[in-house]
């Protein structure tokens, strides 16, 4: 591109501009050399409102640490809401063994369809484990005191050692 291509370009794009800018703060016409240019009125449309924030890695995180090794009394209590009674730790701890030795650890995630409703994020997740066994389960979070920010709602929690055990 020579000097001389490139100053008119910029020439060009400026005077575009321009005539957007005006477009936008309502200007029906301009003087555009010797002859006048007419831009009809822009309509206004919304800007759309700050993308969520991507919670699919916390959410990922928060099950990581749940299907991870520890206690339900113990270690991964935080990340479930309210935390666990020991009967219920105990029959979580069980669950979590059983499927040990079945061989479904590691789990590895998939979060999808998230919709966050202020302090609650329900999402369809999805947990492949080592075997080869995929089951997908709509699950609840709430924001709460744990490493990750998010919590496991109880609900959610017992439906899946339900289904584990």
């Amino acid at each position: 591109m020579t000097l001389k291509s490139l100053v008119t370009s910029l020439t060009t794009g400026a005077a575009a501009a321009a005539c957007v800018g005006a477009a936008v703060a309502g200007v029906t016409s301009i003087a555009a050399g010797a002859g006048i240019a007419s831009a009809s009125p822009v309509v206004s449309a919304p800007l759309p409102a700050a993308p969520a924030p991507d919670l699919a890695g916390p959410l990922v995180s928060t099950l990581s640490a749940l299907s991870g090794p520890g206690s339900f009394g113990g270690n991964k209590a935080s990340y479930v809401q309210g935390g666990l009674g020991r009967i219920e730790a105990r029959v979580a701890d069980s669950g979590y063994a059983n499927a040990a030795a079945k061989g479904y650890f590691p789990l590895n995630f998939t979060v999808a369809d998230i919709d966050q409703n202020g302090p609650v994020v329900t999402a369809n997740v999805t947990a492949a484990a080592a075997s080869g066994a995929v089951a997908t389960q709509p699950l609840t979070f709430i924001a709460g005191p744990s490493p990750t920010g998010w919590q496991l709602s109880k609900q959610s929690a017992m439906a899946l050692m339900s289904a584990v055990g």
